[in-house]
This record gives C-alpha cells, sequence and structure tokens, in this order.
C-alpha cells in the first residue's frame, strides 16, 4: 500500500492546499462598524455654479442606541459639493469623521435642480457603484431643499429616513395616492420608449430652522412636519408636472396597484356612503382599427362597505347593485382624470401605452415608437371598472337614533 505521502500523493495533497489558500480568502475586506458612517438618506441636487450638492444623513449610534434622553440629534447631515457627484462623495471625506457606508441607504431625495435639468448623471453613480444596493427608494423633493428636507428632525420615528419610508409604504398600501419607485424601476422607466417614470414627492410643512432643532420633536404637534405629497411626472429624464391627489389615485388604478384606499360618494338622499377597496387588479390591451390604436384598461376592484351616513337599505340586492355602480363611477372618474392630464397637459404617457401596443403590434409600434409623444396626446382610451361588494359590515341599516 502506497503511503499518502508518496511523491504523487505529497504533490496532490500540496495543489489543494494552496487552491485552498488562494481561494479562502477570510475577511480581508472587512470593516469594523465603529470605522463607519451609516448613511440612511442622500440629497442630491446642483447649486448656482451648476455643481452637485450632495446631503446625507448618517445615524448617530450612540444616540439610536441609547434609551436615556439626549439633547443630541438621532442624525446628522453633511453636505458637500462637487464638480460630478462621485467627487461630491469623495469630498465628504473632509467633513464625515468616518468613511460614509452606503449599503443601507433607504431613500434618495432628489432636489429641484436635478429633476428640472434630467436626472440620468445622477442615477449613474447611484446605479453602477457596487456598494449602492438596489432596494432604495427614489423620491423628489417638493417646494424645499433636499437639506431642509434630510435636516428635519421628525417625532415617533427617530431617524427620518425611517420615517419617510415608512410613510411612502404606508401611503401606498392605505390610501393609494401614491407609488414607491426603485432606481431599478425609475432607469428602467426612463430608458423605455413606451413608459415614462412618475416618482413619489416630499413635502415639508412649516419652518425649515425650527424642523432642525430638537424642539421640533418635544411638542405634541411637531410645528415642523414631512409628509408624502403626490406623484410627480417625468418626459424623459425631466420633470414636467404633478399629479394631484386624485388623478394620483387613478394611475394608481389602471396600473393595478392600489391595495387599498377609501371611496365616497353621495347617495340617493342626504348623506354619504364610503367603500373600502380591499384589493384591485388591471390589465390593458390595445387594437387596431383603421391604422390607429386603441387602448382598453380593465380594472377589477373587490370591497367592503366601510361607513353609511345616509338612509340606506344594505339588504336590498338593488341598493348594492347601485353601490357597486356609484363606485364604479368615482373609480372610471379618477383613472379618465389621470389620462386626461397627462395627454393634454403633459404628453407624458406613465401608464405604458406605448409598452402595450408594442406587446401587441409590434410592427405597428416600430413605426411610431420614435414619435410616440404626439401618438400618445390623440390615443383614444377606454375604461371598464368592474367593482364587486364582498360584505356590508355588522349591520344592513344604517345607525340612527329613535324618533
Amino acid at each position: 500500500m502506497r503511503h499518502p505521502l508518496a511523491p504523487h500523493g505529497y504533490v496532490k495533497w500540496t495543489l489543494v492546499w494552496v487552491v485552498m489558500v488562494l481561494t479562502l480568502t477570510g475577511c480581508w475586506s472587512s470593516r469594523e462598524l465603529d470605522e463607519l458612517g451609516v448613511a440612511v438618506a442622500i440629497g442630491v441636487d446642483k447649486d448656482e455654479d451648476d455643481r452637485y450638492v450632495l446631503s446625507v444623513q448618517i445615524i448617530n449610534p450612540s444616540e439610536v442606541a441609547s434609551d436615556a434622553p439626549t439633547t443630541r440629534p438621532p442624525v446628522t447631515l453633511y453636505t458637500t459639493t462637487g464638480d460630478t457627484l462621485f467627487q461630491a462623495f469623495r469630498n465628504m471625506t473632509t467633513h464625515s469623521p468616518r468613511k460614509v457606508y452606503v449599503s443601507q441607504l433607504r431613500m434618495v431625495v432628489l432636489g429641484p435642480e436635478i429633476v428640472n435639468e434630467g436626472v440620468t448623471p445622477a442615477l449613474d453613480l447611484l446605479y453602477r457603484n457596487h456598494e449602492f444596493r438596489p432596494t432604495f427608494f427614489v423620491t423628489v423633493a417638493r417646494d424645499a431643499s433636499v437639506s431642509d428636507i434630510l435636516s428635519t428632525l421628525t417625532p415617533y420615528e427617530r431617524i427620518p429616513a425611517k420615517k419617510l419610508m415608512d410613510s411612502l409604504i404606508d401611503t401606498e398600501e392605505n390610501l393609494g395616492i401614491t407609488k414607491s419607485v426603485t432606481i431599478d424601476n425609475l432607469i428602467a422607466d426612463v430608458r423605455s420608449n413606451g413608459k415614462e417614470a412618475v416618482l413619489p414627492g416630499i413635502l415639508m410643512e412649516g419652518d425649515a430652522a425650527t424642523g432642525t432643532s430638537t424642539t421640533n420633536v418635544e411638542k405634541v404637534d411637531a410645528p415642523t412636519k414631512l409628509s408624502i405629497d403626490g406623484l410627480s411626472i417625468f418626459r424623459g429624464d425631466q420633470l414636467v408636472g404633478w399629479l394631484k391627489e386624485e388623478e394620483s389615485q387613478g394611475y394608481n388604478y389602471a396600473t393595478g396597484t392600489v391595495q387599498s384606499t377609501i371611496e365616497t360618494f353621495a347617495c340617493d338622499n342626504p348623506g354619504t356612503l364610503s367603500v373600502e377597496i380591499l384589493r384591485s387588479n388591471a390589465s390593458m390591451d390595445a387594437q387596431l382599427r383603421s391604422g390607429k390604436p386603441t387602448i382598453t384598461i380593465r380594472v377589477e376592484v373587490e370591497g367592503n362597505v366601510g361607513e353609511v351616513d345616509c338612509v340606506i337599505d344594505l339588504s336590498d340586492d338593488d341598493k348594492m347593485k347601485d353601490i357597486n355602480k356609484k363606485t364604479e363611477e368615482v373609480i372610471e372618474k379618477k383613472i379618465n382624470a389621470a389620462i386626461n392630464v397627462t395627454q393634454e397637459e403633459y404628453a407624458s404617457d406613465i401608464f405604458g401605452f406605448g409598452n402595450v401596443i408594442h406587446r401587441n403590434h409590434p410592427a405597428y409600434w416600430k413605426q411610431i415608437k420614435y414619435d410616440w409623444k404626439s401618438h400618445f396626446s390623440e390615443l383614444e382610451v377606454k375604461t371598464d371598472v368592474k367593482v364587486k361588494i364582498r360584505r356590508k359590515g355588522k349591520s344592513t341599516q344604517p345607525l340612527q337614533s329613535e324618533g
């Protein structure tokens, strides 16, 4: 029997050890947490000299981890400038005592100069660099600078970026007037010929200077607040306008992203009735008629009777059919409002009708895709909304005091 360390065996085991040494590199690139500044939000804009202005919201770990109240804020905001966004990030080393760590980034806020000029150059680094995870949300600062928004301290949630992220998700899931957009979604829409991008807006209410002070979170009703406000409309990579609240809901109905919301309408007699929307689905189809495209949007909605403030008998099947019909009319009106404003005012196909035509009629799309903006403004769009009320609640009669 050959000894395991015979010449051939020795060479074999030597090769195995060499391969292991080369491949099992350990934690050579690891960095200690106390050497990093964890960034949770980034703001990007440009100044009057056309230089990038970068604002980074970084967690103060000692303040977040401590349960004892202190006078120090839970986050710190560092701001730098640079001829490029990459340079602005490197210039951050002159301000921050730690290297900025962006893998835990939750949100990017784009300023008015960036979105009006075009967002593509600013997105390149955020998408290309391997340290950025593509799960963060992209938003637009509305009527405020990005530094003012990221400097505002928020009640309830100690980290403002987490408050904004949670508010965005909650508003999207329970009201349907906004839409969360990751950088992957945004870049796909910006590069598409058949769909334009939308981004949620962030609004600051109150005085900016007050919002930076810890006194802002020491009051029951904070003087300065941050809220999610509407959807911005893009054409190419430039912002061209904003949708109103009902138009934003109409857009989300048309694209099948309304998860839950409330629809209220007038009863036949004085008073109102509210329906809680529980889920929605939407589909789009394109037809060619006499050489012209027509889009049909079909929306299916389920909901419950949520609140009754009028005299109505919910045990009556005809009354329930009437509630279904009125809810359909309310939703259809919102969808049509969103379509009309994007066609007539902004010429921006945020619905992706161009992509639908591309899928259904590729030969026709090839002829018009480079002039889609003018075709979109003249496009005929039909809507078909079906609502099914599942539950009426605990009572089929309105609660009224007896006379």
